[in-house]
């Protein structure tokens, strides 16, 4: 994304205004941790950030959010981290623009100050108007979720994200399928390197997920050893397709494995969720 030092755009800041935003009529209201090993979904529209988002942010994220060229993304940028700072101050009890952040070693955020933040495990992703917030107590977790292109793939792209033996499955597919099909993988293997905290430092294509959508298993000792090493405890990837918005493809990824998924969404009309 090309970043440009610049003031936030009119439109922005009328869309950050209380009187425009989306609101939850009771912003404040504590939400309950996931029980161990389920994972809270949340779907959020980013065409309706929370009510002052900007203010909620750091000046780090704010910083971030003014270097943006274009208003549609950095409106989106504001009102994806907005949020994730409303949701995670629920469950956490605490004021938004309170919470701490940290960055693992490969990029990956986590909370951190206070005493008991850093249990509350979270992933963030977003494509285009939309974005998913996985959250759980005490379980790391990866989520991912793109908007489907119907120009792709094209041959560059997926010889560079998928295996050999996706390849061969891809081609077997009537053409008309392989669209979507290919999207459903990319985010499941997105959601597995996101999970393990390592991003783009593990190679996609040696990643094998497969075409199929059912849930699966995804071995760690079949994964390079950077990857291994620090999941080692683990054994395993509990890897699954999620619910998405019409004309998106979504997966959970968690090491060790999952049990329920709730699925909650941020209101687009002020309703509490």
């Amino acid at each position: 994304m090309k970043t440009l030092s610049s003031p936030l755009s009119q439109q922005v800041r009328n869309a950050m205004r209380p009187g425009a935003a989306a609101r939850w009529h009771d912003a404040t209201a504590p939400l309950s941790r996931p029980q161990r090993r389920d994972v809270h979904v949340w779907e959020i529209d980013l065409r309706h950030p929370p009510a002052c988002a900007f203010d909620l942010l750091d000046a780090a994220e704010q910083e971030r959010a003014r270097r943006f060229v274009f208003a549609v993304d950095q409106s989106r940028f504001i009102a994806a981290h907005g949020w994730t700072r409303q949701i995670l101050g629920r469950y956490l009890k605490r004021a938004p623009q309170d919470l701490q952040f940290v960055l693992g070693p490969y990029g990956k955020p986590a909370l951190t100050g206070h005493s008991g933040d850093a249990t509350l495990c979270f992933n963030l992703s977003h494509s285009l108007d939309k974005a998913l917030l996985a959250v759980s107590h005490g379980v790391p977790l990866g989520v991912d979720i793109e908007a489907i292109r119907p120009d792709l793939p094209d041959s560059a792209l997926a010889s560079s994200l998928l295996s050999a033996d996706e390849l061969a499955e891809l081609a077997q597919l009537p053409p008309r399928q392989r669209t979507g099909v290919f999207f459903a993988c990319w985010t499941r293997k997105e959601a597995c390197m996101k999970a393990l905290g390592l991003g783009l430092a593990l190679e996609p294509r040696t990643l094998h997920v497969g075409m199929s959508a059912r849930r699966q298993c995804v071995a760690l000792k079949d994964l390079p050893g950077c990857a291994v090493s620090q999941n080692a405890a683990a054994g395993f990837i509990d890897l699954s397709s999620l619910q998405s918005p019409p004309g998106h493809a979504a997966a959970l990824a968690v090491p060790g494995g999952f049990d329920s998924v709730l699925y909650r969404q941020t209101p687009a009309s002020g309703r509490n969720p």
